[in-house]
């Protein structure tokens, strides 16, 4: 896969479209984890207010801040109910991070690199096949237990996962978003997993 900002980002740009369309109707606060040149949300933020925009990324480049997202996200305090993990590998250790402080309704959207999969440490992990590397055709065979596996983690934090689509990618790469509300602030009619495709 072509590491660049703008690869498919019609879809990118469709899937987020969708999401602040429908739950955010008020300007959103957005943490942008994997910043780059920051080319989905300068398109973006023309076409939706934007409370505030908080971007960073692990490599270094001249007016965006170097950090590690995954350790932001650790964190209890971050105000933002958008969060966009458009990684080139795995988002997982992102998502992780982020479960336990999710206080509010949240919409997240994640990259999930299909070349990664078979040496993502999170993923070993919870396939339970140690250092054992998975062969590259049957960690594409994996990818949708992988996923359903994680959406499902957040029923441990008392958090519903009341929306997940998946932009349509000519690449090999996934695009999900997902809308997570904790229990207590739920209010919507009906409960569960809804999914759909654009």
């Amino acid at each position: 896969m072509t590491k660049t900002d703008n690869y498919n980002l019609k879809a990118k740009l469709d899937l987020r479209r969708h999401f602040l369309n429908k739950y955010h109707p008020d300007p959103p606060d957005v943490i942008d984890c994997c910043q780059g040149s920051a080319a989905i949300w300068n398109v973006l933020k023309k076409e939706h207010p934007l409370n505030s925009y908080w971007g960073m990324d692990l490599k270094p480049k001249k007016g965006r801040l170097k950090l590690n997202s995954v350790r932001v996200l650790a964190q209890r305090s971050w105000p933002q109910n958008v969060v966009d993990v458009d990684t080139y590998g795995s988002p997982w250790k992102h998502w992780m991070s982020m479960l336990p402080n999710i206080s509010k309704p949240t919409t997240v959207f994640m990259t999930i690199g299909q070349v990664s999969m078979g040496t993502d440490k999170e993923i070993l992990k919870i396939l339970g096949t140690g250092n054992l590397k998975i062969p590259s055709g049957i960690a594409l065979q994996l990818h949708g237990i992988v996923l359903s596996y994680f959406l499902n983690r957040c029923c441990e934090y008392d958090i519903l996962a009341v929306e997940a689509v998946e932009a349509v990618s000519s690449g090999n790469a996934r695009y999900i978003g997902v809308r997570l509300e904790p229990k207590n602030d739920f209010v919507r009619e009906g409960t569960g997993l809804q999914s759909d495709a654009l």
